[in-house]
Parts: structure tokens; C-alpha cells; sequence
């Protein structure tokens, strides 16, 4: 398992800290205006705590990921905190603005390669169910992000045609291996992520 997935996996423990995350979205603003107008898809964010040792991967989709569970439960925020979080929400406006295009087109990058990913998945899925149980943690993060993406492209007007096609495609293998059961990340973020829209969070293979 690569680092970056690993360390997206943390973020669905039961051990989840807003404290934490609000830290890492800070980290990834950061550096976010050189992530867009640089080559790589996932690009390093060190410094600060991260939970597991690992270091945080900044790809787009993994902000916002950030991004709509820290704006949903900012209730549990201090002042200074929310103060932060603005900051940060506020400097990713305005490089999204600014820099439209660079940004659709690493939105586009991350939804096939992580896409491509899941292909791997679903082979695993056919071959071993023991597997496909085992590693479906990390296709559930990243069918997530994939979504976070999607819903950001319709949020900002971006063209979804070419895209919308292979999500749907993706999901229709998933919906063959999945089985409906209770939410399968930490409690404290089942509002943020409902059923209707979320759906393979309230799912899971069979193990056998």
C-alpha cells in the first residue's frame, strides 16, 4: 500500500480528529497554487503532525475532501480555529479563480488515475472475496474523493461528459460486490456524508 493511501485510509478510522484535518487543509493551501502549476498528480505535504507518521499526498480531490467535512462540522471549531479554516477556504477560491483552467485540468487527472486504480480492485474482487473485503478501506476513500471531485467540477461549471460516464462505470462494478450494512467510517462523520449521495459508506464486500 502506498503511503498516500495508507494515510487516506487513517482518515476513515474511528480515531478521527477535526483538529487534525484542519491542520493538513492548512498544510495542502499552502502549497496548493505550486501543486496546479506543477506536473505531479500527488505531491508531498510535509511538516506538522500527521496521523500515522505518514506524510499527507496534496492532490485536489484530498483538499477538498478536507474541505466539506471541516466546513460541515465547524460547529466544533474554536474561534481561532474557524478563523483559520476561512483563511484557508478563502485562499483555495481565489487560486481556483485565478488559475481555472490548470485547475479543471488536475481535477480531470485525478478522477481517471484514480479510476484507473480501482479497475485493480475489482480484479481482486473476482479472484479473491478474502482480498476484496481486506482492501476495499482504501476504494472506499477514493470512490470518495472521486465524488468530492464530481461534485466540485459541477459546483465550479466544469464540463462532466467525458467523466460522468467512467464514474458510473466504476460504480456499477462496485455495486456488484458490495453488500448494504451500517457506516463504515467513524460516527462523528456520518452527517457529512448521507446515504443518498455516499452510498458505497454504507457498504462492504463479503468477506467469503
Amino acid at each position: 500500500m502506498r503511503v498516500s493511501q495508507a494515510t487516506e485510509w487513517l482518515e476513515m478510522s474511528s480515531n478521527y480528529s477535526i483538529k487534525s484535518d484542519l491542520a493538513e487543509l492548512a498544510q495542502m493551501s499552502d502549497k496548493l497554487r505550486e501543486y496546479i502549476l506543477g506536473a505531479a498528480l500527488y505531491m508531498p505535504v510535509s511538516g506538522g503532525y500527521v496521523r500515522g507518521g505518514g506524510t499527507p499526498q496534496l492532490t485536489i480531490g484530498a483538499f477538498l475532501l478536507r474541505r466539506r467535512r471541516l466546513s460541515l462540522l465547524q460547529d466544533e471549531l474554536d474561534a481561532k480555529q474557524r478563523g483559520l479554516l476561512d483563511a484557508t477556504l478563502k485562499q483555495h477560491d481565489d487560486i481556483q479563480r485565478e488559475w481555472r483552467l490548470h485547475y479543471e485540468q488536475k481535477l480531470e487527472q485525478e478522477v481517471h488515475s484514480r479510476l484507473k486504480l480501482m479497475l485493480a480492485f475489482f480484479r481482486e474482487c473476482s479472484e479473491s472475496p478474502r482480498d476484496c473485503a481486506a482492501a476495499y478501506p482504501v476504494e472506499a476513500m477514493r470512490r470518495t474523493i472521486v465524488q468530492e471531485i464530481m461534485l466540485a467540477m459541477d459546483e465550479f461549471d466544469y464540463d462532466q461528459r467525458e467523466l460522468s460516464p467512467k464514474v458510473q462505470h466504476c460504480d456499477a462494478g462496485l455495486r456488484r460486490y458490495l453488500r448494504p450494512t451500517v457506516f463504515i467510517w467513524s460516527p462523528l462523520l456520518e452527517p457529512v456524508y448521507p446515504r443518498a449521495i455516499f452510498w458505497w459508506l454504507y457498504a462492504r464486500p463479503e468477506a467469503n
